[in-house]
């Protein structure tokens, strides 16, 4: 008696473990380019509000305030982004390839998305993003208040 893992052939294990590689690769660069494109978003919204924040750093507001409203920016787009993401993930793409699976020589293939390693994944974008909002965000506190004011790099 075998259980449903043994009984596998070893040429449906290698492919799944292929399969499974493929798709830890692509989530991976998915990862990156997420932070790179927060890290521009924030990075272009800090610079065309540098006059501003020299206000604000005048005015006597802390730096670590307008850091923490730029991480609270970029948890806001990891939010909706998720949410988004989830949405289209379990609300369309898993019952529609379930529904039609693609169709292979070996198999009929279809979306495995469990909802924990999704989760992991959400929270990995999240830390991400706040990495990606707070450096930005940084670079341009730590200017010179008046530099800032004046619109001087």
């Amino acid at each position: 008696m075998q259980t449903f893992e043994e009984g596998i052939p070893n040429g449906v294990a290698e492919v799944q473990n292929t399969f499974g590689m493929i798709g830890n690769a692509i989530g991976s660069i998915g990862l990156v380019v997420a932070a790179i494109t927060i890290f521009i978003v924030i990075f272009i919204n800090a610079i065309t509000r540098r006059k501003f924040i020299g206000i604000l750093k005048g005015i006597g507001i802390s730096g670590e305030a307008i850091e923490l409203s730029y991480i609270f920016q970029s948890l806001f787009y990891a939010a909706i982004g998720s949410a988004i993401g989830i949405a289209v993930l379990y609300g369309f793409l898993v019952p529609y390839v379930s529904a039609h699976p693609i169709v292979l020589p070996i198999s009929n293939a279809i979306i495995v998305a469990p909802v924990g390693e999704t989760m992991i994944r959400i929270l990995l974008i999240v830390l991400t993003t706040v990495v990606a909002g707070y450096l930005p965000s940084r670079m341009i506190v730590r200017k010179n208040t008046l530099n800032s004011i004046l619109g001087r790099n």
